[in-house]
This record gives C-alpha cells, structure tokens and sequence, in this order.
C-alpha cells in the first residue's frame, strides 16, 4: 500500500472510530477508554513496522513456491476469487484456532485478546510475532495454485473484514448471524467468560466453526479480556510478557522434556512442579475482579494523542521512502540509512509512548531525548526531497514546544493520577 493508500484508510478508520464512539455515548456503552486506545495503536504500529519487511520475505517466499513447488496455476476470475477467499478463511481458521491451543502461538496472539474493551480500534492491536506465524498458514495459497499477487487480494479482505467484526454497538443481525462472523459472534471469542473462551475463530464465514464444533452464540454480552489481566499500555510490554513469562515457567520445571513441551502444550497446561504466575488484575475489597484503568488528563492525555499521532506520520512516511517494499531488493532496504533511522526513530518513539502511558520513572526524561531525536532525525530522513527545505525548522520548532508542554502538562497528569487512584483506594 501506498502512503496516500495509508492517509486514506486511516482516515476512513478514524471517521468510524468517532461513528461508534457517538452510537456508544447514545446507547450509554463505555466502549472506548483514552488509554486502551493509545495502546491499541501503538501496539499496531509496531505490528506494520515489522510487517513492512517481513512482508517482503513472505512476498519472495510466495512467488519461489509458485514457480517451483505449484503443479498448476488457477485461473484469475470473479469465480476462483470466491474459492480464494473461502481457502484463506480456512486457513486463517486454523491459524487462529492453533494460536488458542499452542503456546508458543498463543504467546502472540494473546496481545489482541490483552484489552478489555472491544472496537474498532482493537483490531489494531496485534503482535509482531504474529505476522510471522500466519504467514505458515497462508504460505499453502501458492502452494494450492493461487498467484501470490491473486492471493494477497483474499488475505487483504480477510484483514479488512475484522474492522467490520470488532464492535459493542452493533447489536445481532439475524440470519447473518449463520454465516458471517458477525460483531455478536465476535464478542463471544473476545470474551473471558468460561462458557465463550475458545469459540467462535472465524474471520469471514462461520461455517468453519460449525463445522469443527466451536461455535456458540452471545446470549449475554461477554466479560472481555484475559482471565489473569493484563495491567500494561506498553507495546512492548505487550508482545513480551506472556514470552517472559513462558521462558521463566520452563527455567523452574525441572524435566527437560516438561520445558519443552511448555511451548507447544496448550496455554491450560504447566509442569507439575511450577503453577501458573500470579493474575495481574486487581480486585476490590470483596474480591471482585476491577477493570483495568489507567487515568490520564486531559492535557497530558492531549499530547500524548499528538505526539502519538506523529509516530503514526513516520510509519506512513516508510511508504514515501520505499513505495512498494515487496518489489524491492531486500539488500535496498536495509542498506538505506534514511529508511533504518526512521525505522529506529518509530521503534524508540512506540517505546517511549509506552513508558509514559505506564507512568514509568524517567518518562519524561526518555521522552525529551526522543524529541531531540525527532529534531536530529527528521532532516535528515528527508533529505533530497521536497520538503527538505522546511522540515528542519519545522522539525525544531514542534520538538522545543512538545518539550515544554511535556514537563508541563506530565506534573498535572501525575497529581490527577494519584488523586483518582487514591479516591479507588488502590
């Protein structure tokens, strides 16, 4: 996709975001927090980064298993489409299911289910390690005889259907409800409610589910979330804490063969000599499970939306570098010295984003050293282009005034985070 392809997307993303934000204030359902979204984004930048080279060796693996593994080629048409389409819901399937029931699979996806709220922007939140895994899956297209050019038009589909399947304000839809994986059918495999968990995988169809046995209807809207609570709005955080977590379960086993098997046994099982690592949620005083909330002011919750939203320019700017990643000599990309510093500048920016929203010592230490980044940083990404002339003293200019509302607004932010949380009596 192209960076105008982005700026339109995105744009017609944020128009729905404000659509179901409007219904949901209507309709009285909380279904938005400032935090959970600032996470959920951030966390999908992160994703598109790392897919923005990786979708380059998915793309050269496709295209060598189709001129040399392929016994024949399908045809291009509305009709193959259609089987295209079915074969990659298949797999998507499969590749969701298995990332339910193995571990090392479960690592990953695990950081879509981390929020507990469920909306558009949820979609967004996917961990990196995940596009890794389902290209596994969706590597058999080629394979099968659809051209990798064909194929990625289903997977693209596939992708562009879960923003329609991600919402609270969509009530249930009758006889769809059968077929497509609707938002009611949706809000059941995001539940964390013992009767919902691990139904309902499908992207597109249903039928995959009824055929398999694991699909049940919403009859209550669910509980949404992890069962242990996940108490973070760091990106990072996000795709390495179950990781961490399985790698210090198999540090304590003291069989081999149980550490092992840690990361291909369902994410229920442990060795018999190590429990599960304690819940991060909190609870009130009779032992009710709280919600995850993480309170921010208005101002310092203004500059974290701008100055996250200037993260989310960068990652666009990728494509005005490199228009088509895929179509380029994998040595062309990494050799690129503007590409590599606006890939590290994204990468420090996600991190740092994290840090504050956690409310981490040293936040806004760390957040002043990745101004004077932005400051050093972007004349020189841009470089040779055409807006070289004005991008360094614009570049200054936006870095010296987010630095002093910085230390501004994160003292006020601070004092209003205390207050709200002595107030729960936490």
């Amino acid at each position: 996709m192209t960076a105008k392809g982005w700026i339109i997307l995105l744009s017609v993303l944020a128009i729905l975001m404000i659509i179901e934000k409007i219904v949901a204030i209507r309709k009285n359902v909380n279904t938005y927090s400032f935090a959970d979204f600032m996470a959920n984004l951030t966390c999908g930048i992160l994703e598109r980064v790392f897919a923005f080279f990786w979708l380059y060796v998915f793309y050269v693996a496709s295209m060598w298993v189709f001129d040399n593994v392929t016994l024949w080629e399908i045809p291009k048409n509305p009709f193959t489409w259609i089987l295209a389409l079915l074969a990659t819901d298949f797999l998507a399937y499969w590749h969701h299911r298995l990332s339910h029931e193995i571990n090392f699979l479960w690592a990953a996806h695990i950081v879509h289910h981390q929020s507990e709220d469920i909306n558009i922007s949820t979609v967004f939140r996917v961990s990196f390690f995940a596009v890794i895994n389902r290209s596994f899956f969706f590597i058999w297209l080629p394979v099968i005889g659809f051209h990798p050019d064909f194929a990625a038009t289903a997977i693209l589909f596939v992708g562009a259907f879960q923003f329609v399947t991600h919402s609270r304000v969509v009530g249930k839809l009758g006889f769809l409800e059968k077929i497509f994986s609707t938002p009611s059918n949706h809000r059941v495999h995001h539940a964390r409610n013992e009767k919902y968990i691990d139904h309902n995988y499908g992207h597109v169809f249903m039928i995959w589910d009824k055929m398999f046995g694991t699909y049940t209807p919403e009859e209550e809207e669910p509980d949404y979330g992890i069962t242990t609570g996940f108490e973070s709005e760091n990106a990072y955080n996000s795709n390495f804490f179950y990781w961490k977590g399985l790698f210090k379960r198999a540090s304590m086993a003291s069989s081999y063969k149980d550490k092992i098997k840690l990361f291909f046994a369902k994410p229920e099982w442990t060795p018999k000599d190590v429990g599960h690592l304690p819940s991060q949620f909190k609870t009130d005083e009779e032992g009710n499970r709280l919600t995850h909330s993480t309170p921010i002011s208005k101002p310092f919750g203004m500059y974290l939306l701008i100055n996250t939203l200037m993260t989310l320019a960068l990652f666009i700017s990728l494509f005005a570098i490199i228009d088509d990643p895929k179509r380029s000599l994998f040595k062309d990309l990494i050799e690129n010295k503007q590409l590599l510093v606006l890939v590290l500048t994204i990468l420090f920016s996600v991190f740092v984003h994290g840090r504050l929203l956690d409310n981490k010592t040293g936040g806004k230490i760390l957040d002043t050293l990745r101004l004077i980044l932005l400051a050093v940083a972007l004349p020189f990404i841009f470089t040779g282009t055409e807006i070289t002339a004005w991008v360094q003293p614009a570049a200054w200019a936006f870095s010296a005034i987010m630095v002093v509302w910085l230390w501004l607004s994160n003292k006020t932010h601070l004092n209003q985070a205390l207050g709200k949380l002595k107030a729960q009596g936490v």
